[in-house]
């Protein structure tokens, strides 16, 4: 069947492809929830694409606020309120004539306009309206007919706490839509369900969208959105870690390319330091993309500078891009949509991840965590990117981000790291785990010299100097 593209980022992902054409759908949620914005970005998009919409309210206030706050949105065209977008009141007809007299109105309107897109603003007046479940059912069943014929698509907006029983209404249209606002503890975040859509397949359960100034972004869930089937992109070449002795640990004489390293360590143990080896390998051939929740840009390039590293050849070059996300209310989703989007924009082979505690602190990891990882770092090998993962290890008696088992799971190669004080503080590096290459097990010094880390033999043993 036909179908109707919403023009919203990521909203026809998570139904199958959009609304399919003269369908009734009904979106639901609490006030604040998202629903208003939502119509009217849909309306919006599709009369940018050349069509026409309806937008008819129940309320009894004028259209000015309404159009007032929209304006606020980038999707807003003001053009398109003279022949494609028509703003409507019903309430005289649901007043005077109760709900026979709005469904009259609506088909005339639809007719009168071509609509491609009718949207009824108020269903909860509607439902209000009518005496019994068969009146408001035959209310449904008449704007159904009259899409039919009309082939416009119609959305009936709710105000109604998502998650109350099923209503008359509900049994007779093509589809759901859920929008919620979840709490947790003093952060919210808010997301779309499908409970039902009609000759589609959807994703299913919920899904995070952010409201900002071009509206409404669905961020479709990473673990239901990215489940595709794919041959191992895993190669069994090295890719350099810019140091030159912990190459010689791997018989390939690096990273496999490909692959997905786990650098794992506490707290100054150099995890950083080995990201930032790594990825200032890049060049214009192969270029790095450097996924940061706690150092800038400008912060990166002085560590880098101390420690020895040609930061201008990459950054003057374009070869090395830092993407910095400041640690604090992200969303889960969007923060892995937007590195997944930046690395296919840059087309960047090499990358760090710095660190998954990033993605830690994101509301939704700790119903999700181990999913989420699983899903991204497929991706990522999917898209044939060697990928560099920090993960810091916390304070004796406290569980790691991920636990180890999933973390073996996800990564290939782990890297470990630790400290040690003797008279001064001295660091080592082992490979505990590598299933893409033979590597030397041994358990080496590493430390930094004027052209950057070095990796020696011999370790630094434990016990506090006096």
């Amino acid at each position: 069947m036909p179908r109707i593209e919403s023009g919203v980022p990521g909203f026809d992902e998570v139904t199958g492809g959009g609304f399919l054409k003269s369908g009734v759908y009904i979106l639901q949620g609490s006030p604040g929830a998202g629903k208003t914005i939502l119509a009217n970005q849909i309306c919006h998009a599709h009369a940018a694409a050349g069509g026409r919409v309806v937008y008819v309210t129940l309320l009894a206030e004028s259209h000015a606020r309404l159009l007032q706050h929209m304006q606020s949105f980038s999707f807003f065209a003001i053009e398109s309120l003279a022949d494609r977008v028509h703003y409507i009141s019903a309430f005289d007809a649901l007043k005077t004539q109760g709900l026979a007299g709005v469904v009259n109105l609506l088909r005339g309107e639809m007719r009168a306009h071509n609509a491609g897109i009718l949207v009824l603003d108020g269903l909860v007046m509607a439902a209000g309206a009518a005496s019994s479940d068969e009146e408001l059912k035959l209310f449904v069943s008449d704007l159904q007919a009259h899409s039919t014929l009309t082939g416009c698509t119609t959305l009936l907006l709710t105000s109604d706490d998502a998650d109350r029983p099923v209503s008359a209404e509900q049994t007779m249209v093509d589809g759901i839509l859920l929008l919620r606002e979840h709490a947790f503890g003093p952060r919210r975040e808010r997301n779309i369900e499908v409970v039902k859509f009609r000759g589609s397949a959807t994703l299913r359960g919920n899904h995070a969208f952010r409201i900002g100034d071009h509206g409404i972004v669905v961020y479709p869930r990473l673990e239901a959105a990215r489940r595709l089937h794919f041959d191992d992109m895993v190669q069994q070449d090295g890719v350099s870690s810019g140091i030159a002795g912990l190459d010689r640990m791997f018989d390939i004489g690096g990273y496999a390319r490909g692959s997905v390293t786990a650098v794992c360590g506490p707290s100054g143990s150099g995890k950083t330091s080995l990201a930032l080896h790594f990825a200032t390998q890049a060049s214009a051939q192969e270029k790095a993309l450097f996924f940061t929740f706690y150092e800038s840009p400008e912060f990166l390039a002085r560590i880098a500078r101390i420690q020895g590293l040609d930061v201008s050849r990459v950054f003057d070059t374009g070869a090395l891009e830092v993407m910095w996300q400041p640690f604090g209310e992200n969303l889960l989703d969007a923060l892995a949509y937007d590195l997944l989007r930046r690395v296919a924009v840059t087309g960047a082979k090499r990358l760090v991840i710095d660190s998954v505690g990033g993605f830690v602190a994101a509301p939704a990891f700790g119903d999700r965590g181990d999913p989420f990882l699983a899903a991204l770092t497929n991706e990522l090998r999917r898209l044939g990117v060697t990928t560099l993962v920090t993960v810091e290890e916390p304070s004796p008696g406290h569980r790691l981000p991920t636990d180890i088992a999933t973390m073996s799971a996800l990564a290939d190669t782990v890297i470990n790291l630790d400290c040690v004080r003797v008279q001064q503080v001295q660091r080592n590096v082992w490979i505990g785990k590598s299933r893409v290459s033979r590597c030397d097990p041994a358990m080496r010094r590493i430390t930094l010299g004027d052209a950057g880390l070095e990796v020696r033999d011999g370790i630094a043993r434990g016990g506090d100097a006096a």
